[in-house]
């Protein structure tokens, strides 16, 4: 009780292509949350646009739906970053500090020098890194599907 659960994570480029997408709700279908994802791309371009100055990084909630909350992040590169929450009642802070958690993996797998900019990111290091925050900022929510990390990791 008390602890956000966060269902889905995401990392957009530029152009609105998908570089990263994770689910972590197994009883979902994925591409319900590529739709939610896509869907909130609308919204960040709102927001953004309205917002030219481009100071706040964080875009705060994009879109609620009956189930889900997303929340995005826009970075200096204009590569955003999306999570969908299912608890409904989350605490603006607890996304805030996830954010920031994600946007410094994000940099450190976009700064690689065998990245290439905006093309998916596939590194396995980045995924663990990622499933390894979600389960540290919605640590009952996740065990079914990070087993397979512990496994993988090595």
């Amino acid at each position: 009780f008390g602890a956000m659960r966060i269902v889905c994570v995401a990392v957009v480029g530029k152009g609105k292509n998908p570089l990263f997408i994770k689910t972590f709700d197994s009883q979902v279908e994925p591409l319900k949350f590529h739709y939610i994802i896509h869907t909130s791309l609308d919204v960040v371009e709102e927001r953004t646009n309205a917002t030219a100055s481009g100071r706040n990084l964080y875009l705060g909630l994009l879109c609620p739906t009956e189930d889900y909350k997303v929340y995005g992040y826009m970075t200096n590169s204009k590569s955003k970053l999306i999570v969908v929450v299912d608890d409904l009642d989350v605490k603006e802070h607890e996304i805030k500090n996830f954010f920031k958690s994600f946007h410094t993996i994000f940099s450190d797998a976009v700064c690689n020098p065998f990245y290439t900019p905006d093309e998916k990111i596939s590194s396995k290091k980045f995924e663990n890194e990622v499933a390894a925050i979600v389960k540290q900022k919605s640590p009952e929510a996740h065990n079914d599907n990070l087993a397979y990390l512990s496994e993988n990791s090595n």
